[in-house]
């Protein structure tokens, strides 16, 4: 086995596969959206070069501003929601003996189900004709001066799919975070606990290091997938009311399939991903300075 690692050509021929699927999956895709993001099409017509036209274009786009700074909004509450959450369910779990790997199993369902299947569902509870289960919550609890379409007002409508958000994605950070903390040698904590450190200076200097490396994982994950954020949002809301809810990725796809100006949203594509890469390097250097401090 060792020699046939150290054969150059097996080597190559084994990662030939995974070469292949990022090049047609990744670079083509990201190839392509960079050359229409120079042209003016719609599609049908004949293609016309505009140079970085698209770009300025973009960033003079009061409508795109506004879904980027929707988006920023929504990444920034929902990774806090998502990761921040799933720490504290992750360190209670720790502290679970009975009815632990039950309440995981349950627990992890809502990540698992369709986004399309969940955003739908939440459509009806949060609803007000017919009155969803949430209202009739509310009018039970005696608050039914609160009633209203949470999906369907512009001062609700983002924390309403900010919230479905976190439902779904919350439950998978639990799983990675949980991992982490249980694989921290037990020697060590119970080392920390004879010297007096307990609650939060347990956790702050002991558990926290080792679990930077993970924490750092989740992070990454959720910020990626916040940036680029589409089913749960389009699904729920469409984008509105107005354009409360719009975000860059909606905003693209209405570009390209309701106004078929393909090659301005490839220009916002373009910047999805750049954006994408910015933020995930700027978040693990973050994370290295401050695995380095700790």
């Amino acid at each position: 086995m060792d020699k046939l690692l150290r054969n150059k050509k097996i080597i190559c021929l084994l990662l030939l596969p995974a070469v292949l699927l990022f090049t047609f999956t990744v670079v083509l895709p990201l190839g392509w959206s960079v050359y229409y993001s120079l042209f003016n099409w719609n599609g049908v017509s004949k293609m016309k070069f505009i140079g970085i036209d698209n770009y300025i274009k973009m960033f003079l786009d009061n409508n795109f501003l506004v879904s980027l700074k929707n988006n920023i909004f929504f990444m920034i509450v929902n990774v806090i929601g998502q990761v921040g959450i799933a720490l504290l369910v992750a360190i209670l779990l720790t502290h679970i003996v009975k009815g632990r790997n039950l309440f995981k199993t349950i627990y992890f369902i809502p990540t698992i189900l369709s986004a399309v299947a969940l955003a739908q569902f939440f459509r009806k509870f949060f609803g007000i004709e017919p009155v969803g289960v949430f209202n009739v919550l509310l009018d039970v609890l005696g608050m039914e001066d609160l009633q209203k379409a949470w999906l369907g007002e512009s001062s609700t409508a983002m924390g309403a799919v900010i919230f479905i958000e976190c439902y779904k994605s919350m439950p998978l950070y639990m799983v990675i975070l949980y991992s982490g903390l249980v694989a921290i040698p037990d020697q060590i904590v119970e080392a920390a606990r004879m010297d007096g450190a307990y609650g939060w200076r347990l956790f702050r200097h002991i558990k926290l290091p080792y679990l930077y490396s993970v924490l750092t994982v989740a992070l990454v994950m959720a910020v990626n997938g916040l940036i680029k954020a589409f089913d749960i949002p389009y699904i729920a809301t469409y984008g509105g009311p107005g354009r409360s809810t719009e975000l860059v990725a909606t905003y693209m796809y209405k570009i390209a399939f309701a106004s078929t100006k393909y090659g301005y949203a490839s220009s916002i594509a373009v910047f999805l991903v750049v954006e994408s890469v910015l933020l995930v390097s700027i978040l693990r250097k973050f994370m290295s300075g401050r695995r380095t401090a700790v």
